[in-house]
């Protein structure tokens, strides 16, 4: 009776308890805390995930880029330099996002992506863009402009390795604005331009895991064709393979080709058919190993260039050494580089960068025989990393755009083929991040020395290119951003038309800043502002051609 009475009391204790329990949890709140801090993945066709099967860890020479320390404040707004052409970088976003805005100068802003990687073994992306201003700082619709982008992207992880497949297809639509005649006797029409380009590349990866031994292998072929309004048109089909022997844990050995048969089509002023084959290939062996807390790469380039013109016709031997001493782990190294490179120069990445060229566009490659360069990185603190470098470049055939002579609105390359170009150069970065704040500094300074009389002189390259980029996050909402940015030492020439007398213009220091806002309602919706060019200064980057004033937008994104 005494052992009975005993078990009640146990079991009725229990009971309790466990009542007990059961009520808090009925009263209980649970929390399910997530920081949104609006820094979306990078749909990026290089997409890394976590490796299955676990690699040793193996020395990496030590860098300090500044610009790693802290991307906690990121945004996600459609960037707008203060430049004409819309220079945005690489969006950040979620797996399936919508962003929309409105802007002065009848300034429509679309874009939309999907980012899938649910499955282990298959990644995806899909992004559109579109942005246009049906208005511009000369004539309105005469200087009206629109960008649109498309880009795709696949990514298969198996047993025999990566395979990457990825296209894009880019619109930009301008118009020739930068003329001297009355606007009013100017049809759109007239001064349309339209440049295209299409481009896909494939590639597949066999890393050292796979294979079993030392070795890896990547091997991948590529595709684009450029054209633009009228009648220039470009195509490139390459391959490109690149291999890594493992010596030992300390050393290996890098190789690496790349080369493409490349065909420019364009035709002169005077209905002159232009057809260039311009096929090349890169070739680079190099060892790299490590003495304690010394990095040494050691090997040599070589380069053809199967151009039509003389000029840049021809095989090329370069340098590839960098040695780099930590002199005290994550905290400081120092660096010295000797290299040189054929920087390719293509209609693609002219009309990129300018694409206000004239019909008769000349194209040759540079050869950049020399570049030396001698540098430092340190993190001072948590907060603080700085990096700076000084060099040296002697380059052939170093190209620059001037105003044509028949027609200032349109450019032209010209190339100093006569004699070398030197470039004495100075980079300066700094970056301070702290908490909800970051500063990023940049700062690069460029002397050239243009030994071709008949150029003279460095046009359109600035002497003197700087940015500070502040960024800050008050409480979980709210994220404000401002950039300046500044060009100094522009210059420019055009001829008299009568005469051909040179005369040559200074274009006036380029000083902007631009605002930036975003306000997180919750995780899924937010809105945004910016304002661009807030002085509204119509500088010019390239000469005759005002960028547009003062820039408002606002808008809403919205991930899934």
């Amino acid at each position: 009776m005494r052992k009975l009475m005993i078990y009640m009391l146990i079991f009725c204790g229990a009971t309790t308890i466990g009542l007990g329990q059961n009520s808090n949890l009925e009263n209980a709140e649970v929390v399910i805390e997530k920081q949104s801090s609006f820094e979306l993945p990078v749909m990026s066709r290089d997409y890394e995930k976590i490796d299955k099967i676990q690699r040793k860890n193996k020395k990496v020479p030590q860098q300090y880029n500044v610009t790693l320390i802290n991307e906690e404040v990121a945004d996600s707004l459609p960037q707008q330099l203060p430049a004409v052409l819309d220079q945005r970088e690489e969006k950040k976003f979620y797996d399936k996002y919508i962003r929309a805005g409105f802007g002065n100068y009848i300034t429509p802003y679309v874009e939309l992506g999907i980012n899938g990687n649910t499955n282990p073994n298959f990644d995806y992306g899909v992004k559109f863009y579109h942005k246009s201003s049906q208005e511009g700082a000369v004539g309105r619709k005469l200087s009206a402009e629109s960008r649109n982008e498309f880009d795709a992207f696949a990514t298969k992880y198996s047993d025999y390795g990566i395979t990457n497949a990825s296209i894009n297809y880019n619109r930009q639509g301008t118009h020739f604005y930068g003329f001297t005649a009355d606007p009013n006797m100017i049809s759109q029409d007239s001064i349309k331009q339209i440049i295209q380009s299409i481009g896909f590349d494939v590639s597949h990866e066999i890393p050292s895991y796979l294979t079993g031994n030392d070795l890896s292998f990547k091997g991948g072929l590529l595709f684009d064709y450029t054209f633009d309004h009228y009648n220039a048109n470009e195509v490139e089909l390459g391959l490109q393979l690149e291999g890594d022997y493992q010596l030992n844990e300390d050393a290996k050995i890098n190789a690496h080709l790349k080369g493409a048969y490349n065909q420019y089509n364009n035709k002169t002023l005077t209905d002159t058919e232009i057809s260039q084959n311009r096929s090349w290939f890169k070739l680079g062996v190099n060892y790299q190993t490590f003495l304690d807390d010394i990095y040494i790469k050691a090997g040599l380039k070589l380069a053809y260039s199967g151009d039509t013109s003389q000029y840049d016709k021809g095989f090329y031997i370069y340098p590839d050494i960098l040695v780099r001493y930590t002199i005290s782990e994550d905290e400081l190294a120092a660096f010295f580089k000797v290299d040189g490179d054929l920087e390719l120069v293509n209609y693609n990445n002219v009309t990129s960068m300018n694409p206000w060229v004239n019909n008769n566009l000349n194209l040759l490659h540079e050869d950049k025989a020399i570049n030396i360069q001698l540098g430092a990185e340190a993190n001072l603190s948590d907060e603080i990393g700085v990096k700076g470098s000084i060099g040296y470049a002697l380059s052939n055939n170093m190209g620059f755009l001037i105003n044509s002579p028949t027609d200032v609105s349109r450019f032209e390359m010209v190339y100093a083929t006569n004699d070398k170009t030197g470039n004495f150069k100075i980079d300066l970065e700094g970056m301070w991040s702290k908490r909800e704040w970051e500063v990023i500094a940049q700062a690069r300074l460029n002397a050239y020395n243009v030994q071709d009389t008949l150029i003279g002189k460095a046009y359109h390259r600035p002497i003197s290119e700087n940015t500070i980029s502040v960024k800050y996050k008050y409480l979980s909402n709210w994220k404000f951003g401002a950039v300046v940015y500044n060009k100094i030492g522009i210059k420019a020439v055009e001829f008299d038309p009568q005469t051909g007398a040179r005369n040559e213009i200074n274009l006036p220091v380029i000083f902007d800043l631009n605002l930036t806002a975003q306000y997180q309602f919750n995780e899924n919706l937010s809105a945004f502002g910016l304002v661009n060019n807030l002085f509204s200064q119509k500088y010019q980057e390239y000469y005759r051609y005002n960028v547009r004033g003062f820039q408002l937008m606002a808008g809403v994104s919205y991930k899934f």
